[in-house]
């Protein structure tokens, strides 16, 4: 997005000093850490420079939120080249902005679910602030699958916090590696650790993804006296019982079932229930998946595959709004607004759902109903869609839009 205060995810810049150097970060209030740096953040980076010098010229930073660790590393050392990876659009986005206005270069910023889109081999370092709820077997393989992308020697820098401490010191203690530095502070613990030699030659590295590392369960539902089986993941909300947003959606797709559905769209797909059953309830020829969160999209067009509905008919697309990078207009746009969001950022949503529908297209969404209020208060004065349904459950609303013809 651009680099403005009008962007409605913004929240504020926020100031580190770093060896000397006075860089700013531009925060999101729906990332990690919105209000200051992490404290585990600066524990890690004070490591790295004050109490152990480890030199580096190629370093990856995995899971880089708005981009702290590797920015601050690029900046004291201008001719390292570093990437910077993590599974939320947003997150790279804000890092792509605070490279700019930190007047770096050189880093390459992509989305990766893990490792999984990273093909380089040969890093010096590689930097993580750990996260703490993505399950034990994630932990596991972010912490030894860094040996397939590090030169020998090269070393892998973490900071975790204490409620996954002992779990991680576990896995650490491990003959093939070799703790070169370990320190705790309240609440946060920083460990530096190298592979050895026993760790032997670098296997073909199979993607975690499909090894199932992500996987949590399978959960039915039923439709139209169908059963839908879906395969649930850890790290995405739904993975064991449906929100009442999804229900409200899945509920109203009945009414579609006489509707001619071409194209659509689904935005925040979860665990991919929404599209899933969609699939099955029109005779729909493309289904465009946009998430930020790219694991979602993984596990959504895994189980639209897994219910038989054609992989070459599946877009997906990892990115904040609803734009597609093609021409084609959608008879359907349908999806959950988080209630985590501002007013403006459904604003925005709902201008570029607009954009993409056709003349008499439908949007279906759901939210809480104090969003949903404040959302038919926004379309009566845009005049750009009629309002043909809100129904009320549970303090969650759906509301049903017809795109105006003129």
């Amino acid at each position: 997005m651009a680099m403005n205060d009008t962007d409605p995810y913004y929240k504020k810049q926020i100031p580190l000093n770093y060896q000397g150097k006075n860089l700013v970060f531009r925060t999101s209030q729906v990332l990690f850490s919105s209000h200051d740096i992490d404290v585990g953040t600066k524990h890690l980076l004070r490591t790295l420079t004050l109490e152990n010098s480890y030199e580096f010229k190629k370093a990856l930073d995995l899971g880089c939120g708005y981009g702290p660790i590797g920015i601050a590393l690029k900046s004291i050392s201008p001719d390292s080249f570093v990437h910077m990876v993590d599974r939320d659009a947003l997150a790279l986005d804000y890092s792509q902005q605070n490279m700019q206005l930190n007047n770096l270069n050189d880093i390459k910023i992509y989305g990766s679910l893990g490792y999984d889109n990273i093909v380089d081999t040969d890093f010096d370092l590689i930097v993580s602030n750990i996260p703490a709820k993505v399950g034990e077997p994630v932990l596991e393989h972010m912490l030894l699958d860094a040996g397939y992308f590090l030169k020998t020697k090269g070393k892998v820098a973490v900071v975790v916090i204490e409620a996954i401490c002992d779990y991680i010191s576990g896995v650490l203690n491990n003959s093939s590696i070799n703790i070169l530095f370990s320190k705790k502070w309240p609440g946060h613990t920083v460990f530096i650790y190298e592979f050895t030699g026993s760790f032997g030659t670098k296997k073909t590295r199979h993607s975690d993804f499909q090894l199932g590392i992500y996987d949590r369960g399978e959960k039915t539902i039923s439709f139209n006296n169908q059963k839908t089986y879906i395969r649930t993941a850890f790290g995405i909300p739904e993975y064991d019982t449906l929100s009442f947003e999804t229900e409200l959606i899945i509920k109203y797709l009945k009414v579609l079932e006489n509707r001619l559905v071409k194209k659509a769209i689904v935005f925040n797909p979860s665990q991919g229930y929404i599209p899933v059953v969609l699939s099955k309830s029109t005779k729909i020829d493309q289904i465009s998946i946009i998430d930020r969160n790219l694991e979602s999209l993984m596990v959504t067009k895994r189980n639209l595959v897994l219910n038989n509905f054609s992989e070459n008919k599946i877009s997906v697309l990892h990115q904040i709004g609803l734009r597609q990078n093609n021409s084609q207009k959608v008879d359907l746009v349908l999806g959950t607004l988080s209630e985590d969001d501002n007013p403006e950022t459904h604003r925005m949503l709902i201008k570029q759902a607009d954009y993409e529908l056709i003349l008499g297209g439908l949007m279906i969404i759901s939210s809480g109903s104090t969003a949903i209020t404040r959302i038919e208060g926004f379309l009566r004065s845009e005049n750009s869609f009629h309002i043909q349904k809100r129904e009320r459950s549970k303090r969650k609303s759906i509301l049903v839009l017809e795109k105006k013809y003129s």
